[in-house]
């Protein structure tokens, strides 16, 4: 079974490095239509939702995403509570790079390796808290094997973990570098100018803020 696991992820990235390429910021192609011109539709009868395309100043989104905050594919992988889908067509292009760049940025600090963002993984958390959307992480790894290992395996050599925190219409991301033969763990938050606001969890370093400004209210 393990190996059949292990075969299936070398194939999804083997086809991910294949679509490394510039036609895929291009707009999604139409939804076929049946024998009498209608739209297609899915399996409950309704049509299906658009899958969204660029900005009308011609910006891609950042993630290709329904209303209920999942992915327009299939995921490779899945495990109780979680969902892995390849990058590929889930995350807009310019949006990748720069959380590729990002990482590389904090991962310098520790003179970690550098990661590409093509070998990379969109993980859904399951959540039962407020609208039960579920929580988003981008996995950015520096190689395939590492990919295997910390998707497959019983443990992750290396980590560049980001988590999507929105606030007051504004996109945050809380980052995790790790590197488990040297221990090395840093979280970071960043704000929508890839500014380091602070060394932990954005949802953490808002909290603490609130908390101190409410205080300094009280007096």
């Amino acid at each position: 079974m393990n190996t059949l696991r292990f075969s299936v992820l070398s194939v999804l990235l083997g086809l991910q490095c294949l679509w490394l390429a510039p036609a895929w910021a291009n707009d999604p192609p139409p939804k076929p239509a049946d024998a009498k011109g209608e739209p297609a539709k899915d399996e409950k009868g309704g049509a299906k939702a658009d899958k969204p395309t660029r900005t009308f100043e011609g910006q891609e989104p950042l993630f290709y995403f329904d209303s209920k905050r999942r992915p327009y594919i299939e995921p490779f992988h899945k495990t109780e509570g979680e969902e892995y889908f390849v990058c590929r067509g889930v995350i807009g292009e310019w949006f990748r790079q720069q959380m590729a760049e990002e990482a590389n940025m904090l991962a310098a600090k520790d003179g970690l390796d550098k990661v590409t963002g093509s070998t990379c993984a969109v993980r859904l958390v399951a959540t039962n808290h407020g609208k039960k959307l579920p929580i988003v992480s981008v996995e950015l790894y520096v190689n395939s094997n590492v990919m295997r290992s910390c998707i497959l395996g019983d443990s992750c050599p290396q980590s560049r973990t980001v988590i999507m925190y929105v606030l007051d219409k504004t996109l945050y991301r809380s980052y995790f570098i790790t590197d488990q033969e040297r221990k090395i763990r840093r979280t970071y938050c960043l704000d929508n100018k890839s500014k380091i606001l602070a060394k932990e969890e954005c949802w953490h370093h808002f909290f603490d803020k609130a908390a101190k400004e409410k205080s300094k209210d009280k007096h």
